[in-house]
């Protein structure tokens, strides 16, 4: 009779211990889930903050006939009013540049994806002739990113 009372305290002890540990799993995925609702909420925030400055940069080229020659026409064929349209798009540019790098960061744009934006961050930044446009102002994980990359305007 007194060989069932250790083991059956035993049998508690280990049913208690397995109960803690159930409790402390449940609460790690939890946090984890909390701390991927964040991301993804930084990224929402983020995304809605690009949109309005998107806007922005577009609406003074509303009814803009020039747009398409301002994009498709080498810079020093352009007229003072083209530049400035091609410009502007360089502004928008940048803008969605900085906020798909901001995504990437957050764990948001899968690598694949991330591949063919760095793609186009690369020729936003060989693009000599608009670097007076500038990346001033941006997001300054951006900004140290962009300023890695190989400087052709350099040479």
């Amino acid at each position: 009779m007194s060989s069932k009372i250790p083991v059956a305290v035993s049998f508690t002890g280990v049913a208690n211990f397995l109960g803690v540990i159930g409790v402390i799993g449940s609460l790690i995925f939890v946090g984890l889930e909390l701390q991927q609702s964040q991301q993804i909420a930084l990224g929402g925030q983020q995304q809605a903050r690009t949109a309005l400055i998107a806007e922005l940069w577009l609406a003074g080229l509303e009814g803009e006939s020039e747009t398409l020659t301002a994009m498709q026409s080498e810079w020093v064929t352009l007229t003072p009013h083209q530049k400035s349209v091609r410009e502007q798009m360089q502004r928008f540019f940048w803008t969605m540049l900085e906020n798909n790098f901001y995504q990437y960061e957050l764990g948001l744009v899968e690598d694949t994806m991330w591949n063919q934006m760095s793609q186009r961050i690369s020729t936003r930044w060989s693009e000599c002739h608009l670097r007076h446009v500038g990346i001033d102002g941006y997001y300054q994980g951006f900004i140290d990113y962009v300023q890695s990359l190989p400087d052709e305007c350099a040479e």
